[in-house]
C-alpha cells in the first residue's frame, strides 16, 4: 500500500481560506466517491453571535499536536487510522499560524517542529497563501477583535495593536507578520508551495491553476466550487470595517452582583441561559465606526518593520 499522501493547508488567515474550506475541501471529502479526505478544519462562524458550528474537525487532534497540549506519539496513533492511502488527505488549520491575546502561545518554530515529528515518514507538502503584511495586520485584527481584543484595554484599538507591535516586535503575538522570518523556518523542514493572495483579488489564473493542480482538479471544476459562495463578509465603509458592538457588558455586571448568592445565582443563570435576553446581550450590531486603517507615520514606521 502506498504511503498516505498529506496536503497541510496553513492560511494565512484572511485570505480566503474560508471559502477553500468550505467551497473546496468540503464539497471534494462529500463527493460520492471521497475525492479527497478532509479532516478538516471547517466551521460556520456567525460573525455576529460568536457561535460555532462545527461541519468537519476531524484533524483536530493534530492541532491540539502541534500546540502542544496532546502528545506526538497519540496523535500519530490517531493520525494513522484517520489518513487514507487511496487519495490526498487535506488538513487546513490557519489558526496554528496565529497567536492569540490572552492565550499560552507556542512560537512557530515550534509548532512547526511538532508538525516534523507528527507527520514522519509520510508524503508530505504545505501550503501558504502570503498577504501584504499591513492589510494582513489589520484583517486579523478586525477578525480578533470580537472574541479578544475587545476585552484588553491595552489593545482595544488598531492604533494601539501597532504601537505594541512597534515597541515589542518579538512578541510571539506577532510572529506572523513577519513572512521572512518563518517562511525559510518552514522551507527547511517541508516542501511549499506560496501563493499570495494579491493573485486571487486579480483573478489570477495562476492562482486558481495551482490550487487545480494541487487537488487534481481541471481549472473549470477548482473555479466553479471556489466561487459558488462568498464567506466571512464583513460591513465595510470604503476599506475599513465597520466595529461591532455589543451589550456583554450588562450580563458581566449583573453576573459580578449575583455571584454573591450562589443559589440565586445559578436560578437566574438558568432561565437567562433559556431566554432570548441572552441572544439579546450576546447579539454584536455593526457600528457605524470603523476599525481605522493605520495611517501617517504610523504607517510609515508599521511599513519599515514589516517589509
Amino acid at each position: 500500500m502506498s504511503n498516505p499522501r498529506v496536503l497541510l493547508h496553513l492560511g494565512l488567515p484572511k485570505t480566503a481560506t474560508s471559502s477553500l474550506q468550505h467551497n473546496v475541501f468540503q464539497k471534494l471529502h462529500e463527493h460520492e466517491k471521497g475525492r479527497i479526505n478532509f479532516l478538516g478544519k471547517c466551521l460556520d462562524y456567525d460573525y455576529k453571535t460568536g457561535r460555532i458550528n462545527v461541519n468537519n474537525n476531524t484533524g483536530n487532534f493534530i492541532r491540539h499536536a502541534v500546540e502542544g497540549t496532546l502528545a506526538i506519539k497519540e496523535a500519530r496513533l490517531k493520525l494513522a487510522y484517520t489518513l487514507r492511502s487511496d487519495c490526498l488527505n487535506v488538513f487546513s488549520d490557519e489558526g496554528l499560524m496565529v497567536a492569540y491575546p490572552g492565550k499560552k502561545n507556542r512560537p512557530l518554530v515550534d509548532k512547526f517542529q511538532n508538525l516534523v515529528k507528527m507527520f514522519q515518514d509520510y508524503d508530505v507538502k504545505v501550503v501558504v497563501t502570503l498577504r501584504e503584511p499591513v492589510d494582513y495586520l489589520y484583517a486579523l485584527y478586525v477578525e480578533l477583535y470580537p472574541d479578544f481584543f475587545c476585552n484588553v484595554n491595552e489593545l482595544n484599538s488598531v492604533q494601539k495593536y501597532v504601537e505594541y507591535l512597534l515597541s515589542n516586535p518579538k512578541d510571539v503575538l506577532f510572529e506572523s507578520f513577519f513572512i521572512d522570518r518563518w517562511l525559510p523556518e518552514l522551507e527547511s523542514r517541508f516542501e511549499v508551495i506560496v501563493f499570495r493572495y494579491d493573485q486571487l483579488l486579480g483573478k489570477d489564473s495562476s492562482w486558481y491553476q495551482g490550487w487545480a493542480e494541487i487537488l487534481g482538479l481541471s481549472v473549470d471544476e477548482f473555479s466553479h466550487n471556489f466561487d459558488s459562495q462568498k464567506l466571512n463578509v464583513k460591513s465595510k465603509s470604503n476599506k475599513e470595517v465597520k466595529k461591532t458592538v455589543d451589550f456583554k457588558g450588562v450580563e458581566s455586571k449583573f453576573r459580578s452582583i449575583l455571584a454573591k448568592n450562589r443559589n440565586i445565582f445559578n436560578a437566574v443563570r438558568w432561565l437567562y441561559n433559556v431566554s432570548l435576553l441572552n441572544k439579546v446581550l450576546n447579539y454584536r450590531f455593526s457600528s457605524r465606526v470603523t476599525h481605522q486603517y493605520p495611517q501617517g507615520e504610523q504607517y510609515e514606521r508599521l511599513q519599515r518593520l514589516l517589509g
